[in-house]
């Protein structure tokens, strides 16, 4: 009857430690499952509020930059080939392909220069500010661990992680122009440069290139002329692309 109780206790013991180490396992996971999850939610939220930032911040520099320049209209009516039929219609634009090339050489230089005083904190204190900054030859955003809730009560919460930004490869560059009926029988004509680059975005978490693109005006005139409703009211060129290395 003792050896029935002392069998009985030990088997019952056995049973409660495989539950306690089953409990505690099955803990671990869901632990690791919750840790998971946040930190991909997080790693998200970093990449979006930097490409978000980045954007905003390269937007506003090179757009400053290339209003600059010496673009007039002058080097407008140069760079553009406009042709009109009978009726001063305007029928076909096209570009002087060797002023083309020499408008976005130094466009393409302007904006390498700008990229590589953005990257390396060469730059105005207008564009720092408690979340950028410059450490280490990159920039440096630092974003409060709140935002990860995805909650506007909690977005500055909680201690800041800092996101290294790099600008790495080519930038590339083409003309865009578009002419657009503007009035009685007369027409906007603009020029364009395309721009698109890549930025490299290093979160604790993970390093993701991420390509920025944006259309930004740098010359306009009005000329006589209408653009004829076949066309539907617009015509609209490109050039062919530039590129121009960045410096690591």
């Amino acid at each position: 009857m003792r050896t029935n109780f002392k069998s009985t206790r030990k088997y019952h013991g056995k049973f409660l430690s495989k539950i306690i180490i089953m409990t505690i396992i099955l803990v671990l996971l869901f632990t690791v499952f919750l840790l998971s999850k946040f930190t991909k939610n997080l790693n998200k939220t970093l990449i979006d509020i930097s490409t978000s930032e980045i954007t905003r911040v390269t937007e506003r520099f090179i757009t400053e930059r290339l209003n600059s320049s010496i673009f007039n209209n002058t080097k407008l009516e140069d760079i553009l080939i406009l042709e009109k039929n009978s009726q001063e219609e305007i029928i076909y634009v096209d570009f002087n392909l060797e002023k083309a090339y020499q408008v976005l050489d130094e466009v393409s230089n302007v904006l390498t220069n700008s990229l590589d005083n953005l990257d390396s904190g060469n730059v105005s204190v207008a564009y720092l500010d408690e979340e950028l900054s410059h450490e280490l030859g990159s920039m440096v955003l630092s974003i409060p661990i709140g935002n990860s809730f995805n909650n506007l009560y909690f977005y500055n919460f909680g201690p800041r992680i800092p996101v290294r930004i790099n600008f790495i490869g080519s930038v590339l560059t083409n003309l865009k122009t578009k002419v657009t009926d503007y009035g009685l029988n007369n027409a906007l004509v603009e020029l364009f440069v395309y721009i698109e680059f890549k930025t490299q975005i290093m979160s604790p978490f993970d390093t993701q290139e991420i390509t920025l693109n944006y259309d930004a005006v740098i010359a306009s005139m009005m000329i006589e002329g209408e653009v004829p409703n076949l066309y539907g009211g617009t015509i609209e060129k490109s050039s062919n692309i530039y590129q121009s290395e960045l410096t690591e």
